[in-house]
């Protein structure tokens, strides 16, 4: 590593001499269970007095208050936000050197290259595994965002399921995408080998194509940006249709309202066409899709 980025050292000094973690052969240790465990409960926890809530209107049209205690303090958002970012980023790195490994780039290794300072690979989920993540994703953000509406009163109680939502589905946007780009990519090294048998299959890569949908990404962004976008037009337009309209608001307020619903939902429908045709192009960036790189 001749040459160090000071911005890098953090990383180099986590990756230790061998300048590489994580293996991608074996199954969860003790710290991915413990992580996993703490991220399940404090999931449950944040969604708990919503769900207390639903419980106790849908049966007795009572109220219950859980603004206290150990759970309000929780669905602080401060805490709610740190908390949350700490433990996913935490199950994040984990499950990533689980099925996978993280390391020093090629180009830090006494060769001077436009690249990353490090580098990565991940053993790819299954297409059925993938696909049921999209779903159970989806349902869960469905009951997020649609099961408060059942209710007529106060919603500052589902203020984190909220903000679960607003996670969750820009997250199933990319997950969509990711889908769509590993199909398709398997598709063309299918046709490719095909070309091929007896030798590797070619891969050049053109360099607009290897910063967007290589390094940086931009295609499942764009798909997870679109998603929440839809997705919020969709909202305010199901509003306009099913809230009586003395509930909503004057005249005013509708016209702005269906405004805003024709925007975001003019916007977020090209651009999610746009993001999911962009992932089937990633056979252009000459890269092999189960690896990655740092942006610096």
């Amino acid at each position: 590593m001749d040459r160090v980025d000071p911005a890098n050292l953090i990383g180099y000094a986590v990756l230790g001499a061998d300048g590489r973690i994580g293996g991608g052969r074996r199954g969860p240790n003790v710290s991915w269970w413990i992580v996993f465990v703490l991220c399940v409960l404090y999931f449950v926890a944040t969604l708990l007095p919503g769900a207390l809530t639903l419980i106790a209107w849908h049966t007795e049209r009572e109220r219950v208050d859980v603004s206290d205690g150990l759970l309000g303090v929780i669905n602080n958002p401060y805490v709610f936000s740190w908390v949350g970012m700490l433990l996913m980023c935490a199950m994040w790195i984990l499950e990533y050197t689980r099925r996978g490994s993280i390391g020093v780039s090629g180009s830090q290794r006494g060769r001077k290259a436009a690249a990353g300072s490090f580098e990565s690979e991940i053993r790819l989920l299954s297409t059925p595994s993938h696909l049921a993540w999209f779903l159970g994703l989806a349902v869960l953000a469905c009951a997020l965002l649609g099961l408060p509406w059942t209710i007529d009163w106060d919603f500052e109680t589902f203020f984190v399921w909220f903000l679960w939502g607003t996670v969750i589905v820009p997250v199933n946007g990319a997950v969509l995408g990711s889908l769509v780009k590993k199909t398709s990519y398997a598709r063309w090294y299918r046709r490719q080998a095909v070309k091929n048998p007896h030798g590797r299959v070619p891969r050049k890569a053109q360099p607009f194509w290897r910063a967007f949908s290589y390094r940086w990404r931009f295609d499942l962004w764009i798909c997870g940006a679109a998603m929440l976008i839809v997705v919020v037009g969709a909202m305010i337009w199901w509003s306009l249709a099913n809230v009586p309209a003395d509930d909503f608001g004057d005249a005013e307020d509708i016209r702005e309202a269906t405004t805003v619903a024709i925007v975001l939902l003019s916007i977020g429908v090209p651009a999610m066409v746009f993001g999911l045709w962009a992932c089937t192009q990633f056979w252009r960036a000459g890269e092999d899709i189960r690896t990655g790189e740092s942006a610096t």
